[in-house]
């Protein structure tokens, strides 16, 4: 019986590596490439073309993303700047053409306006109690030393060639103050600023103070002025100089 036994487990393994044999032979076969069979291989003459088509499909993704992300920034941009520009008109003064648009949609947009425009009450300021302008004599201007120096002289200057609702200083305009003016233009860090508020001082210098509104809300919107925006010039004290001065 053991005998028996033995005789079939000996039996199933030679037909094991028989088995095992003829897959062999039939992989082999498969697998098997003649001349002939090489030779019909034949290489696609685009074959650069197909190895390159899944990179030129990344590349145009990614042209597509960086596209869409230039077009959002763009549009964010767009709807951006003129708020920007509204709130903060000043960072838009070498933009002659769109500064004054925003410099007036902010002015008007101010709190007593938008007070007006909402029907309510604005709290207007008593200007006949309010404190007397101070009048900076010749002799007491200073030397600018500094950008907020020079603008603010330039400032107190012209308030007192100009009329407005209200002027807190007043720097006596004379040849010496003109040109202690003029002497600390290059104080002033934006290089489009000086060579305007130069220009403007050597009009002043030659008596021509026909500028003084201009470079007034000029300078009182870099200053961030609320109250005080020049809307004519004081022919009267502008006489007085030129009588004293400029004959």
């Amino acid at each position: 019986m053991e005998e028996k036994k033995s005789y079939n487990m000996k039996s199933d393994i030679s037909n094991i590596d028989i088995n095992i044999d003829e897959d062999i032979k039939k992989d082999i076969k498969d697998f098997y490439f003649s001349k002939k069979d090489l030779e019909n291989i034949k290489i696609p003459l685009d074959l650069d073309d197909i190895i390159d088509e899944p990179f030129k499909e990344e590349k145009k993704e990614k042209k597509s993303y960086y596209f869409s992300w230039f077009i959002d920034l763009l549009l964010v941009c767009i709807i951006l700047l003129p708020i920007i520009g509204v709130i903060k008109p000043n960072i838009f003064m070498k933009f002659g053409n769109i500064y004054p648009i925003f410099l007036r949609t902010h002015n008007f947009l101010e709190k007593d306006n938008l007070m007006k425009l909402l029907g309510g009450e604005v709290e207007s300021m008593d200007l006949n109690n309010a404190k007397p302008s101070l009048i900076i004599k010749e002799d007491e201007v200073k030397d600018p030393t500094s950008n907020a120096d020079e603008l603010n002289l330039i400032h107190s200057l012209a308030n007192t060639l100009i009329k407005a609702e209200y002027k807190w200083e007043c720097t006596e305009v004379t040849p010496n103050t003109i040109e202690k003016a003029l002497s600390g233009i290059d104080y002033i860090e934006d290089r489009y600023q000086r060579i305007y508020f130069r220009s403007s001082l050597e009009s002043w210098k030659e008596g021509n103070f026909s500028n003084a509104i201009e470079v007034h809300n000029k300078v009182w919107s870099m200053l961030e002025g609320s109250v005080g925006e020049a809307y004519d010039l004081d022919e009267e004290s502008i006489e007085k100089i030129k009588e004293k001065y400029f004959k």
